[in-house]
């Protein structure tokens, strides 16, 4: 899963690794260690004209009974909620480390930072779609991070992973296509990973749960 991500990368870093072409103007954002769902994050993804785009959007759609951040891998192609999303508004989000709270019985939760050494920053999948801001009742462009079954390294610690991209694959999900990729929703070997555990806090299981569509 996704649920808090660090991104250490400043925006000139991120439009030199994901080649973006677009946007880079208009689009402001901060570094930060702890950036989670409902906040707007900058995401990349090809416009109408061909170039790939950066643009600031909104990290999760908060449905009537759960907030809806993550989007499964698996499926996405057939999912009723994910489908046309993933035909039309595949995006990366670029980061420098996930985080995963370790679950135990009782006491304080161990916190754990993933990275991939060769990668500042990487890659997540995500997809994008126009999404009515109930409160605001204006359309926004709203964005899920995907998810897969775990390597060896995240397994004990979660039973859900980011779906990662390798870089080689960036152009190919990124671009129009009428069979969407997903051959590239692959899960990343575990040697390409590092697991560091970096403190334990009393976080509840709400604050870290998370919702896949079915």
């Amino acid at each position: 899963m996704c649920g808090r991500f660090k991104r250490g990368a400043d925006k000139q870093r991120v439009a030199k690794v994901f080649k973006v072409t677009a946007g880079l103007d208009e689009t402001v954002f901060d570094e930060g260690d702890d950036l989670r769902p409902q906040s707007m994050q900058p995401v990349i993804y090809t416009n109408d004209g061909g170039e790939r785009k950066i643009e600031l959007m909104r990290w999760a759609f908060k449905l009537p009974d759960r907030l809806l951040f993550n989007a499964r891998s698996e499926g996405i192609n057939h999912s009723k909620f994910w489908k046309d999303a993933f035909q039309t508004g595949r995006c990366i989000l670029p980061g420098d480390a996930i985080y995963e709270w370790q679950k135990v019985e009782r006491g304080k939760k161990p916190k754990w930072e993933f990275t991939i050494p060769d990668q500042h920053p990487f890659g997540m999948a995500a997809v994008w779609k126009l999404w009515k801001n109930p409160k605001s009742e204006h359309w926004e462009k709203t964005f899920a991070v995907l998810t897969g079954e775990p390597n060896e390294l995240m397994a004990p610690i979660h039973n859900r992973m980011t779906t990662f991209l390798e870089p080689k694959d960036y152009e190919e999900y990124l671009a129009p296509s009428a069979r969407p990729p997903v051959h590239l929703l692959r899960i990343l070997p575990a040697d390409k990973m590092k697991a560091e555990l970096v403190g334990a806090s009393p976080i509840s299981d709400a604050q870290v749960s998370f919702f896949d569509s079915q």
